[in-house]
């Protein structure tokens, strides 16, 4: 296995690191589950489309110098979800993306671990303000997006579904 380059980050109640091959089966059941995939990708993946979806992530950390963290509480190392920059090559820029597998919705986890990536991402990384795509039903993602301080920039599609496109703005001491 190469050499991990992968930041960790850390909240209160939160863990933000790289994927491994143990978090494969969370995370195949997570992107499986066609409730939770009604907003994020229109459809569940199979098993192998789990595994390409799982490598993707690891390897935008290679070609682009960050990527999605798997989460997990604090107190366990078992994910929870995921967050981070997702970058794939239709994009002119990153999205900060976040999601959370069944059971971990509702406790404030989504605001938390991004907010955490928006930091890092305009301390460490020196990127401007960042943008979500979200889906206009998705109450629970627009909600994020606004404790987050987020604001709708315009319209968009993704995955043939439409999006609105949040802008969220810099964490005031990271401006330079």
């Amino acid at each position: 296995m190469p050499p991990d380059s992968t930041p960790r980050l850390t909240t209160r109640r939160l863990r933000l690191r790289r994927w491994r091959l143990d978090d494969f089966e969370p995370l195949a059941t997570f992107v499986g589950d066609a409730e939770l995939a009604l907003y994020r990708t229109g459809a569940p993946l199979d098993r192998t489309a789990a595994w390409f979806f799982m490598c993707a992530q690891l390897g935008q950390w290679d070609a682009r110098g960050y990527g999605i963290f798997a989460v997990t509480l604090a107190a366990s190392d078992d994910p929870i979800g995921y967050t981070g920059l997702y970058h794939p090559i239709m994009f002119d820029e990153p999205e900060l993306s976040w999601s959370l597998f069944r059971g971990h919705h509702g406790q404030g986890y989504a605001t938390e671990m991004a907010t955490a990536v928006i930091g890092w991402a305009a301390a460490d990384l020196r990127l401007p303000a960042l943008m979500s795509y979200v889906h206009p039903d998705n109450q629970s993602s627009r909600r994020v997006a606004d404790r987050l301080g987020a604001r709708i920039e315009g319209e968009a599609s993704y995955m043939g579904a439409p999006r609105l496109v949040y802008r969220h703005r810099l964490p005031a001491d990271a401006v330079a």
